[in-house]
């Protein structure tokens, strides 16, 4: 969802940038402990990618780009406008980036959207014009790119995701969409045609800084619904599908640590229903889902013993022991690690140890297709004056 400077120059945020500012961080109750010492230890010594300096790392996804059976890696670098593509070796480890130009690339959604199997890119260009561009990048088939579409998006775009909301098997993209600081904003919806366009997009107006956003079926009837944070309301807006592409606000839920950015939804406790996970200012919540696309009270797990400002996160059995866990990435700290109890509780937040700290995105999967799932997140402030995708090949 969205390069870089890990000081803290500024009191709010400037959401073209995706590098932004988290401005108050709210004093809240919670019901975990702090953190402690110790790191998790699951994860081989990490492996450090340098894509130069100040590149402007941002959002980054993960797909087989070049068909030989490995995972990639594509990550948005809006300071040097392209986007970096690291082909995989499928024993966990990466090439040197290749990069195609994007202008201020801030976020990456991955899709075929044309119908050859290949995996395509869309992104969201910022521009710096305080409007941005849903770009769409088809795939040559060798994890080369070419720009096969544009279209307009709101005042300050930040993130995207991708489905089949309207189940004619052609994949479609929401946006959203802030009109500035305080402000109110909007998702946008564009459904594809097949062939790599989009249709004029419906516009769902949205108040209270619309920011990330997640997708999934949250009532069973398989039709894919949204999940999006609103970072200046402080609170997360649920918009249920109605069967056909169109989507009803059905209900608001506030946000425990305030300024919500980055979303998720999985299944938690092995009940068919999907759970949200929203990154917030001091920490992370935890909704349980109801199966009717409705959630029930957050339980709220603070990062305050070893970093603040949660920015993304991504759930998998990190472990193996059939319990999800939680990886989180931090604003000001070293990525972290909250492990599943198995019943939609979580342990208290450990460092995932690295040598540099800071980001805004990461991605589980099995790079090196040993059955175990891997990390790769992006580092503002590793060693030295560059700026890492960092990679974590789980050992368990």
């Amino acid at each position: 969802m969205s390069g870089k400077d890990s000081s803290l120059d500024g009191d709010k945020m400037a959401t073209g940038n995706m590098k932004a500012m988290w401005a108050l961080l709210l004093s809240v109750t919670v019901v975990t402990a702090l953190a402690p010492r110790a790191g998790a230890g699951q994860f081989k010594k990490p492996v450090y990618y340098d894509l130069g300096h100040d590149a402007g790392l941002n959002g980054m996804v993960t797909a087989d780009f070049n068909h030989d059976g490995n995972l990639d890696l594509a990550v948005a670098e809006e300071t040097i406008s392209q986007v970096g593509i690291l082909l995989g070796k499928g024993n966990g480890a990466f090439r040197s980036v290749q990069g195609f130009s994007v202008p201020s690339p801030i976020a990456l959604a991955v899709a075929d959207f044309n119908g050859n199997h290949t995996s395509d890119l869309a992104v969201i260009e910022s521009c710096g014009t305080g409007s941005g561009i849903l770009g769409i990048y088809l795939n040559n088939g060798n994890g080369t790119f070419k720009n096969s579409a544009n279209y307009e998006l709101g005042a300050e775009s930040i993130s995207l995701a991708v489905s089949d909301f309207n189940g004619d098997g052609h994949s479609d993209i929401a946006v959203t969409n802030r009109t500035g600081y305080g402000s109110d904003g909007s998702v946008m919806v564009f459904l594809g045609n097949g062939d790599g366009t989009f249709r004029t997009p419906t516009v769902y107006k949205l108040p209270g800084g619309p920011f990330g956003i997640a997708v999934g079926d949250l009532n069973g009837d398989h039709h894919p619904d949204l999940v999006v944070t609103q970072f200046d309301g402080e609170s997360v807006a649920v918009f249920m599908n109605t069967g056909h592409g169109k989507f009803k606000l059905t209900n608001t839920y506030p946000v425990n640590f305030g300024e919500p950015r980055g979303p998720a939804l999985a299944g938690l406790r092995h009940n068919g229903i999907l759970d949200l996970v929203v990154s917030a200012a001091d920490g992370i919540d935890v909704y349980p889902g109801n199966g009717d696309g409705t959630f029930g009270t957050s339980t709220s797990y603070s990062t305050d013993g070893i970093g603040q400002a949660p920015t993304d996160s991504v759930v998998a059995d990190f472990k193996r022991d059939g319990k999800p866990d939680i990886a989180v990435e931090l604003f000001q700290g070293q990525p972290a690690m909250l492990y599943g109890n198995g019943d939609g509780t979580f342990q208290a937040a450990i460092p995932i140890k690295e040598k540099g700290c800071c980001g805004d995105s990461l991605v589980a999967a099995d790079f090196d297709a040993d059955g175990a799932p891997d990390l790769a997140v992006v580092d503002w402030s590793p060693p030295g004056n560059g700026e890492d995708i960092v990679v974590f090949l789980n050992t368990r």
